[in-house]
């Protein structure tokens, strides 16, 4: 079970960390109710930082189900995903969307996000031949 654990080695801990992902974002996925932001890691390992702000989810006790969902779905994803830093950044109007709702949405991101991050990569690592 040790593979499927979030623990300290795969978050964004850091202002520059999150910087670093805002500055250089080579992958973006939108969502209904998400924002994902990412580029490839100089870390061995997919790395992952929530901002929730206030602004766009009031009350504290969502914000918490919002990053407790979205670290769980992270956590069962991150063997499948490539090795990138991301940001995820929920938008207005996600508090209102049920747990199931919230976390086929993640699903579908996670996917989305690798299917952009394999076919940079392959652009990247092959050439174009003349």
């Amino acid at each position: 079970m040790a593979l499927y654990c979030f623990g300290t080695d795969v978050r964004l801990h850091c202002a520059a960390d999150f910087k670093s992902v805002f500055d250089g974002a080579l992958f973006k996925v939108h969502q209904p109710h998400f924002l994902f932001l990412a580029k490839p890691s100089e870390q061995h390992k997919s790395r992952l930082g929530l901002v929730v702000a206030k602004k766009k989810v009031r009350r504290a006790h969502e914000r918490n189900r919002i990053k407790r969902l979205a670290r769980e779905s992270f956590r069962l994803h991150q063997q499948q995903l490539d090795v990138l830093d991301i940001v995820v950044m929920p938008k207005l109007g996600i508090e209102t969307i049920s747990n199931a709702e919230l976390t086929q949405q993640l699903q579908f991101a996670w996917r989305k996000l690798n299917r952009i991050a394999q076919k940079h990569q392959n652009t990247v690592s092959s050439p174009l031949k003349k």
